[in-house]
């Protein structure tokens, strides 16, 4: 049974960071690259020490490779703000260290999709 309570709780806090992050990528960032960023889903230690946090571009298909970069390491060389700003308005006793990872599963199932129609075809 605690095993469960443990994973509810792990939910509890990625879900708070999810929102938080979003609203401060909202509100507190002045660079417009971050400031497409959605985040997606938050993946949270069992120690509660280390979340990543995962997100996706606005129009990313207009994007290549080397500006996904780009934003990744911006948006990463920022994490110590995201922190700075989640300890002040969340009530977590501790923020885990953030990892910022671009995801790419939408682009991925996009073109798994364009694969399998043009094998119908």
């Amino acid at each position: 049974m605690k095993y469960d309570s443990d994973n509810q709780r792990i939910h509890r806090i990625g879900s708070v960071i999810r929102k938080e992050i979003a609203q401060i990528i909202k509100s507190d960032i002045n660079d417009p690259r971050i400031k497409d960023a959605v985040i997606t889903d938050v993946e949270i230690s069992k120690d509660l020490k280390h979340a990543k946090i995962y997100f996706i571009i606005f129009n990313h298909k207009n994007k290549n490779q080397d500006e996904i970069e780009s934003l990744t390491k911006a948006i990463n060389s920022s994490k110590l703000f995201f922190k700075r700003k989640l300890s002040k308005s969340s009530n977590l006793r501790s923020v885990p260290n953030l990892r910022f990872i671009f995801d790419d599963t939408e682009s991925k199932a996009f073109d798994l999709e364009e694969l399998i129609n043009k094998s119908l075809n």
